[in-house]
């Protein structure tokens, strides 16, 4: 519930600050930030991607990947920035 509040709260702040942006600047300044925005989150799920391939290289170079513990926690993480929409799942798995 409080996540939920939180996110419809940055939702509609963005919003408002794209409604700004577009009246200040004009079609043009709100392109922009939709743009900018666009390219933030894919740098940012791009970054994350790497840094999820990074850490199973390490759990394999630890021979950690027995270790169901350790499994589980690296698979929620995985799930969470999943449903977040930070990565994308692929057929690939990691």
């Amino acid at each position: 519930m409080e996540e939920e509040k939180k996110d419809n709260f940055l939702d509609s702040l963005n919003d408002k600050f794209l409604d700004f942006v577009g009246n200040a600047f004009g079609d043009s300044g709100r392109e922009f930030i939709e743009e900018t925005g666009e390219k933030l989150k894919d740098f940012s799920s791009t970054s994350i991607k790497k840094f999820m391939e990074f850490s199973d290289s390490i759990l394999d170079n630890l021979k950690l990947t027995d270790n169901e513990q350790v499994m589980k926690a690296r698979d929620s993480v995985e799930d969470m920035l999943k449903s977040a929409g930070l990565i994308e799942e692929d057929e690939d798995e990691f």
